[in-house]
């Protein structure tokens, strides 16, 4: 009876162990990849990536079986580039990497970087640095006593994943890195002032007292209209002080009943249908100016900005401030050039030609660097840049980009807010 009772228990587990394996073949269900002591997974063809980050000895990436381990570390040294550091390990004791030959391949979101290595000590050092951003897919391999090695990990930081629908709502535009015409401009800083061979001071023709005053500060006047009355000392007979020109009276020193000599003028009139802006412009760059130059004035919010020529240079400099006087005489139909005014000045001196260039709005910051975000199909990532000569328009790349790399240049702004989201780890 105990014969038959254990021979039936024998008979149903055969055919649950059976029943679970058709079920999964028919579920297409995969048994689990063997994994080591240390997390790392068996992948297809051999090749074997971390389950975890498990770290080593030095902080280090820890790869490998406990007879022989391989530690991948970055060291980053205060004012020097990264650089990648690989130890080894034999049944947990360091190795002497003697005979011993690695390489690591940087899979990176627009390019494949290769480091090889050469021995330092008891470490392997990469024969060339790791550029920022440390964001790659990388492939260890490591050579030792005919046996090759393989593993790979994964380091990502900047990037973030945008669907051409989500980019489109955002705004976000895409433009290519390549060559541009830049326009090298000096700013200025200045004032608006009267245009002076556009005024007229106004002298009373013999001494008197002044019986009328016709007109006030900021009146307009005419040609040959009175400005005021005044009652000859001589001949006691009043006659008429007159405006030479037409304008605006900008100064007035005529007052009811008050003697006037006529050696200092009663009023100053001043056609203001024209000003000038007057710049003050440091020593060093008064050889990049000349007369003719275009200059670009900016009055500041509220106000469009005007073009003008550059018709005066002076032939002296101030002895206190260093500077030379520069002068663009601006029209001013509308009179908001008001003298008095602080204004900005902008004028090419130069254009240039560059290999590679950006749209000025693409530049941000992340951490401490200048980036362009590169746009890889739905990916974008940080890419730290070298800046050159820029312009208000573009910006020359020294390093960082190549011409025909795809960046996002409208509301650049907006991918760095979702790679803040996503958060942006240097973790190593």
């Amino acid at each position: 009876m105990k014969t038959k009772t254990f021979i039936q228990t024998i008979t149903i587990i055969v055919l649950l162990v059976g029943a679970l394996f058709v079920g999964s073949r028919i579920l297409n269900i995969k048994p689990p990849a063997s994994v080591d002591e240390h997390g790392h997974e068996e992948g297809e063809g051999g090749h074997v990536h971390a389950k975890e980050n498990v770290k080593g000895p030095k902080g280090g990436r820890l790869f490998g079986e406990k007879d022989f381990q391989t530690e991948v570390t970055i060291y980053e040294p205060a004012g020097l580039e990264p650089n990648f550091r690989v130890y080894f390990y034999e049944n947990g004791k360091p190795l002497d990497p003697a005979g011993i030959a690695a390489t690591i391949e940087l899979r990176r979101i627009s390019r494949t970087d290769s480091i090889s290595f050469a021995r330092e000590g008891m470490f392997l050092a990469g024969e060339k640095p790791v550029v920022e951003p440390h964001s790659f897919d990388a492939k260890v391999e490591v050579a030792r006593g005919g046996k090759t090695y393989q593993w790979t990990f994964q380091s990502i930081e900047g990037r973030v994943q945008m669907s051409e629908e989500s980019r489109g709502k955002a705004g976000i535009g895409i433009e290519t890195a390549g060559p541009a015409k830049l326009s090298i401009r000096l700013d200025l800083n200045g004032r608006i002032a009267p245009n002076e061979e556009q005024m007229s001071h106004v002298f009373p023709r013999f001494p008197g007292v002044v019986k009328a005053v016709k007109k006030k500060l900021g009146d307009k006047v005419v040609k040959g209209e009175v400005l005021a009355t005044v009652e000859s000392n001589d001949s006691l007979r009043a006659y008429d002080v007159t405006a030479e020109i037409a304008g605006t009276v900008i100064m007035r020193h005529a007052t009811l009943g008050e003697f006037v000599a006529g050696q200092e003028p009663i009023f100053t009139v001043a056609d203001l249908s024209t000003v000038w802006a007057d710049f003050s412009v440091y020593r060093q760059d008064f050889p990049l100016l000349r007369e003719g130059q275009a200059v670009m004035i900016e009055g500041g919010h509220g106000m469009e900005k005007v073009e003008a020529k550059i018709d005066y240079i002076s032939p002296f400099g101030s002895e206190n401030s260093q500077t030379l006087l520069v002068r663009a005489t601006v029209a001013n139909k509308n009179g908001e050039w008001r003298p008095g005014l602080f204004v900005r000045g902008s004028v090419v001196t130069d254009q240039a030609e560059v290999p590679v260039a950006v749209k000025a709005k693409a530049l941000q910051t992340f951490r401490d660097w200048d980036v362009v975000f590169i746009s890889v199909g739905e990916l974008f990532e940080a890419v730290p840049v070298e800046l050159g000569r820029r312009d208000d328009e573009w910006v020359e790349i020294k390093s960082g980009l190549k011409a025909g790399d795809k960046y996002a240049a409208e509301n650049s702004f907006i991918v760095k807010a979702d790679i803040g989201k996503a958060g942006a780890s240097h973790d190593h």
